[in-house]
This record gives C-alpha cells, structure tokens and sequence, in this order.
C-alpha cells in the first residue's frame, strides 16, 4: 500500500488548500517532513489519524484519547481543529483526504482508494467519502465506512505501530497494569492475525449455542438459561464498569485541569511551590546540611598536614640538607674522607712496587705525584673548615625517599584534595542559601489569605483527583474479576452445550460448526507457536542489529496465556531483564525493535510515520536506527524531524541513498503553514543555515 497524496483544507494550522504528493521512484522509500516546533509536522500525523478514524481515534493511542478527554470531548475536540483564520472569515467546514494505491481489496479489482473526511462546525458531525477509483463502492456503503477503513485498510487496534511518536513509544515498554496489558495484548493478536480466528471460532461457538437453545432438556435446560443469563448480566457488568471508566477518565482529565489553573493562580500571585515541594526543599536542606557537615570533618582532618603543607620551603632544606649528607656518606664533596681514600691507594701503590727493580727514591717519586694530581682533581681548593657540611639527619636512602614522597603529596594530592573539597563546601553552603531563600519566601507567602486559598481549592481538587483514581483502580479490579468469572462461566456452558443434542434438522449445521472449531483450535495452537517463535526470532534480531551493546539481549521468550502476551527479555547469564529498569534510550531501542518486529510478522503493507525521530538515541544508536530501522520496517517511510536537533548533517548522510523527496514546512504567517518540495540536495543546504533561519529561507 502506498500514500500517494494528502490534502489538508482549514485543517488547524494548514490555511486553505496545502497538498503533499508523495512520488514513487524505485527503491528510495524514506520521505522527509521537517519543520520548526509549532509549524505543524504533528498536525499532519494527527490529521492522517482523524481521517482514518474520526471519533474511534481515542482507541489508537493513549496520545489522542488525552488530547480528547482534554478539550472537552469529540466534537469539542473536532471544532477546535477549524483553522483560526478560516473561523474568523465564518467558514463552515475542514476537511483531510488521503489517496492509496497498491492497495489489496478481497473480491474488489481497484487501483486507487480515496478516503476523505470533513466536519461540519455548524452541524458538529463529520462525514467519510470514500471513493474506490473515483467512484463510490456498494461493499463500503454496505458495511459502513468505519468497517471498511478497520478491516480493509488498516485496524484501528495496530494503527499505533504505523502513526508514531518515537520519543512516546517507551509506553510499549512501561506497561505495568493487567488491563494495560490485555490491551496491548489485543493489538498484538491482531498484529500477528491470531485475533481473526480467535473472533470466528468464537463465532462458531454462539452458533452452536444457538442451535442448542431450543433442544435443551428440561434436565439441564434451567442450568443452561441460568448460565446465559449470568453471562448476559456479567457482560453487562462490564459494558457499565466500561462505561464508568470512560466517564471517570474525563472527570480526572477535568479535575487535573483545575488543578492546573490553581497552580497557575499561584505562580501569577509569586506563590508557585506546592506543599509537597515545600516539604521536599525542607528535607533537601537538611539533607545538603549533612553533607555539609561531613565536608568540615574532611577539612579538618586535611588541616592536621596543613603544617607541612606551610612549612613546605622549609621542609625543601631539609631534602636538600639530606640529600648532600647522603651524598657526603658517599664520599662525594667530602675532603677528609677523600684523604684518606687517596693515602690508602699510596699505600697500596708502595707495597704493590717493593721488591721490584725500582729504586725506592723512584717509586717515592711516583707516588707522590700521583696523591698531588688526586688532591688537585677530587678536591675542590676552596674547601675550609665554615664552609664544610655537617651531618645533621644522617638520612640512609630509604628515609631520603620517603620525605621525598611526602613533599609530593603535599604539593599534589593533598592541594588538589583541599581545594575539591572547599569547592564542594563553597557550593553546598550556596545550594543551601537558596533553598533557605526560597523556603523562606514560600513560607512568608503561605500566610497569604488569598494564597492559601488557592492552595486549599488545589489541594481538595488534587484529593478529589486521587479519590477518581482509586475508584478507576477498583473499576478496573472488579472488570478483571468479572472477566474471569466470564470465562470460566463461558468454559461450564461450553461443556453443558456438549452435552446438549441438537434437533435432527439442525444437526448437520451443528457437526459442521464443530469440525470446524476443532480445526480452527488445531491451526490456532499451531499459529501461536509458529507466531510466537517468529516473533521471538524477529524481536531478537532487531534488538541486536539497533543495541550497540554486545552480548546485552541474548534471547527473548514470548508467552501467549488465555488473551495475555508477556515479552520477556533475558541476558547472557539468562537472566530476565526488567524493561522498566532499562534507561529511556534503551526503552525505546526496545520498543522501536518490537515495533519494527510486529510490523514484519504482520505482513500488513501501510506506509509508516514517525514523528520526533532519534529522541533520546546517542550517535551509535542513532546510526543503527537509521541504517537498519528506517529504510526497511515499510515501503514507504515519512519522518518528521528537527532539523540539526533530531536529524544532523550526518546522519542525513547516511540516510540519503534512500531519501525520496524532501518537504519543508514553511510558516508564512501566523495560523498559515504550507509545504515546500525539495530534491535532498537542496535539503541538505538548510543544514548550512543558521538554526532561527532554517525555515524562513
């Protein structure tokens, strides 16, 4: 499937008519929308998800259902989304259409699908068009167009792993309530296509139900009606408790928004600290005061060298005093002890010449001029008595290394380790000055009237805030309770209907249904571990190719429990890795690799959208993710980065060879956006521009 144009008209910040026209051109599969913050690149993702799904697009993502919750409801919701400009000249309606090619249809030959949805301010009611090569289609008026677009173009349950905010997509990985997770578990089946048998075997099985209603026995028929309609009532049940969640997540959405407004009442009155930060800047001064204090014990305990450290010149005698008498217990510089050295070599000379054919006058002669010549060569004639040294230490070698290491730990580490630790000192005493400013200003301010009551009505409506999410906890409880007792009633009445014959008439009808979910229940076990074991081996793979780190995620076991998928990630020592103890980059490497994987397993061929891509990725991690992940997880890929903030000159480098088109969104005035084409070596000159400049070129 290919999206080959979008047509935006007074669709918030795109004035007017503003198109984009995504060409095809071989194997180059990356498109690339870029903009300044507020010029509408997440306008555009959040105008393809309207399109598609309207009022339904509070069950694609978390992201919409707040923004939803948060205006108000849907049709305030949508009313807000009329360009301001356009409202101010009275118009009446907006509209987004998208055209898709390369589209599959069952039954129906067609080379073009258009999608077009406008709302109606007046009326404030939106209205689907959709057109199969140019002209309205009996199956989609037959089925409804919000059918049509769920089962033939893309369900709303997995829509989230192809419209993207890749900063956000960490919730994948920080899923924590059961109800969370069978959520999540849902759009994984659908994904991976098991939830399409799982809904017709289930289909099969109310058909049997059917047939058996009239032929029950009058022994089991009260058994029968008795489970049916506890069925019935659970379902019920939990259609209500459905029904009080919807309401009690828009009262909390209400009542977080006062709140809000409070703590803006405060911080326009100069008051802008909650109790709660009151209380933690308390603790965090005496917290500071502590460590204060274990600084002043580490610089008393340095001050005890402090001595040395002042009498350091002093102490640089004393190596040097030590040093000569070293030197002199050598025998160097030291004349008394040369003498005699030079008498004994005259007397060895003496005894060494005896006896030999020399006459003794000569050999007087020799060795007199020998002890001249030494006397002259080895002792300075300066030396007197004053100026001789004297032994004061008497250091032997070991002594004279170890004062010296003692100097150079004075002058190094010793100075080194003062000055962190005043340092530390200097700015704990500053931190502490501030928080006790700010205490004191808070404090000062709190005895405010008007402030206090400000503070009072924030607090109730925080409590209030609190009581609603207790009461969603307990919702959601007694919903998993009733869950449960649904399907175990669900298994009695299966068994029960097992037992019942069927009438002659509907017999073949019920042996047929019977075949047939036993097979379905053969392929379902057999296409849970098929699809299992694929997703393991996929998620694995692109968890190695996207982590830098070796040996990191070493395997991967996926568990499929009644309507739960569990991922499990383990490390080399097989270990299981907590996903909410992985940082946010690697939650999200983690959650771009499941999607990547997920979107492969599934087959499903819709373009990909990815918004605030490279958030959170250092550069190796950003290579990975823009070699590996962007040029293959579709056929058609859209990024919407920052440029130079979420895409650098570089990294667009490495992407080129498979960068179509380029657009800019260009913010001509205020409340008007348009797009601007542009071939990627005219893109990468934006990169030479100056960052406030980039988008007003």
């Amino acid at each position: 499937m290919f999206l080959d144009r979008i047509v935006l008209k007074d669709f918030r910040i795109y004035y007017g008519q503003n198109e984009i026209v995504f060409n095809k051109e071989g194997e180059k599969n990356v498109f690339i929308i870029s903009g300044s913050n507020g010029y509408g690149k997440t306008t555009l993702l959040t105008a393809l998800v309207w399109t598609l799904y309207g009022k339904l697009m509070i069950d694609v993502d978390e992201k919409y259902k707040s923004e939803i919750y948060d205006s108000g409801g849907y049709k305030k919701y949508a009313l807000d989304n009329l360009n301001r400009l356009a409202k101010s000249q009275k118009q009446k309606f907006y509209s987004v259409q998208i055209n898709l090619s390369d589209i599959y249809i069952p039954s129906i030959p067609c080379n073009e699908v258009i999608i077009k949805r406008t709302f109606n301010v007046e009326s404030a009611s939106d209205d689907v068009e959709i057109l199969i090569d140019g002209s309205p289609n009996e199956l989609a008026n037959e089925v409804g167009y919000e059918i049509f677009i769920n089962d033939f173009i893309l369900p709303k349950e997995i829509a989230k792993f192809f419209f993207f905010d890749a900063e956000k997509i960490v919730s994948l990985a920080e899923i924590r309530t059961i109800e969370d997770r069978r959520k999540l578990s849902k759009a994984y089946s659908e994904v991976l296509g098991i939830k399409k048998y799982e809904d017709l075997k289930s289909n099969l099985e109310d058909l049997r139900i059917r047939l058996r209603r009239n032929s029950v026995s009058e022994k089991d028929k009260d058994r029968f009606i008795e489970l049916q309609n506890d069925i019935q009532k659970i379902n019920k049940h939990i259609s209500i408790i459905n029904s009080q969640l919807k309401n009690l997540e828009e009262e909390k959405t209400l009542k977080k928004s006062i709140s809000e407004n409070f703590q803006e009442r405060l911080i326009r009155e100069g008051h802008s600290m909650s109790l709660s930060e009151l209380i933690f800047l308390k603790e965090k001064k005496k917290e500071l005061e502590k460590t204060n204090e274990h600084i002043k014990n580490k610089i008393k305990e340095l001050l005890e060298y402090a001595p040395f450290a002042i009498a350091l010149n002093n102490l640089d005698n004393v190596i040097r005093q030590v040093k000569k008498e070293l030197l002199l217990g050598n025998g160097i510089d030291n004349p008394e002890l040369m003498l005699k050295k030079i008498t004994s070599i005259k007397r060895k000379i003496n005894n060494k010449l005896k006896g030999k054919k020399i006459s003794n006058a000569l050999v007087q002669e020799v060795s007199d001029i020998l002890v001249t010549e030494l006397k002259n060569s080895l002792i300075p004639s300066n030396t007197s008595e004053n100026n001789r040294i004297k032994i004061l230490h008497n250091f032997n070698e070991n002594e004279v290394n170890e004062l010296l290491t003692i100097k150079t730990n004075l002058e190094g580490s010793f100075k080194n380790q003062f000055q962190q630790l005043y340092k530390s000192y200097k700015d704990n005493k500053n931190l502490i000055l501030n928080i006790g400013k700010k205490v004191s200003d808070a404090e000062s301010k709190e005895r405010d009237a008007l402030i206090q009551e400000i503070r009072k009505e924030k607090e109730l409506t925080e409590l209030e805030v609190m009581h609603i999410e207790e009461k969603i906890n307990k919702l959601n409880q007694d919903k998993g309770a009733y869950h449960n007792e649904l399907a175990n009633k669900s298994k009695v009445l299966s068994e029960l209907t097992k037992l019942i014959e069927v009438q002659e008439k509907d017999s073949k009808k019920d042996e047929v249904a019977q075949n047939l979910i036993n097979n379905l229940k053969t392929y379902l076990n057999k296409l849970k571990i098929e699809k299992k074991k694929s997703l393991e081996e996929r998620l694995l793979k692109e968890l190695k190719l996207l982590m830098h780190k070796n040996n990191f995620v070493m395997d991967v076991k996926i568990e499929i429990l009644d309507d739960l998928i569990e991922i499990n990630l383990f490390d080399a020592r097989n270990a299981l890795i907590k996903k909410e103890t992985l940082s946010k980059g690697e939650q999200q490497l983690y959650a771009t690799a499941l999607l990547k994987a997920l979107v492969d397993e599934s087959e499903i061929e819709f373009p990909v959208f990815i918004d605030s891509p490279l958030q959170k990725f250092d550069k190796d991690h950003s290579r990975n993710i823009i070699c590996e992940f962007y040029p293959n997880i579709s056929k058609q890929v859209t990024i919407f980065p920052l440029i130079k903030k979420e895409l650098t000159k570089e990294e667009f480098h490495l992407l080129e060879s498979k960068v179509n088109s380029c657009f800019i969104i260009k913010n001509i005035e205020q409340d008007k956006s348009v797009f601007e084409e542009l071939i990627p070596s005219e893109f990468i000159k934006l990169f030479k521009i100056k960052d406030e400049n980039v988008f007003q070129y």
